[in-house]
């Protein structure tokens, strides 16, 4: 089991599992999550902004401690993601931001970048801009 601590808009969905405070919570069993460095997260978001959120290709965004995730639906691990990026299966740990969370670059305090749209991320879209940004 794989186990790592994860604690912006608004969205009409609920986020997964989502509770008042920050604690630790399964993935899954209908999503999964792709953490990367801080760094490639924010190149990826700024590569697919300003779409229509309903038709957006990246879901919603969170941050904590250096790393940003995004949610995708399961089995979304073929093909194999950047080697800087880490996919937590069902079934890992992690612990979500509270529904409120601001993200803070100066004091690294975790949060919500994005919950515009749908919850889950499109991986055939997401998958070939990560990769490219990734390799710059």
């Amino acid at each position: 089991m794989t186990l790592a601590t994860l604690v912006t808009r608004t969205a009409a969905n609920p986020a997964p599992d989502l509770v008042p405070a920050a604690r630790p919570r399964r993935v899954g069993p209908d999503w999964e999550v792709l953490l990367m460095p801080e760094r490639l997260g924010r190149l990826l978001t700024s590569a697919l902004a300003g779409r229509p959120a309903r038709t957006a290709p990246l879901g919603w965004v969170f941050a904590h401690a250096g790393q940003w995730g995004i949610f995708l639906p399961p089995e979304s691990d073929e093909p194999a993601w950047p080697s800087d990026t880490t996919y937590l299966k069902a079934g890992s740990s992690l612990t979500l931001p509270a529904a409120g969370a601001r993200p803070d670059a100066w004091t690294g305090a975790s949060g919500w970048v994005s919950r515009d749209g749908s919850r889950l991320s499109r991986p055939l879209l997401v998958h070939p801009v990560l990769t490219a940004l990734a390799a710059a």
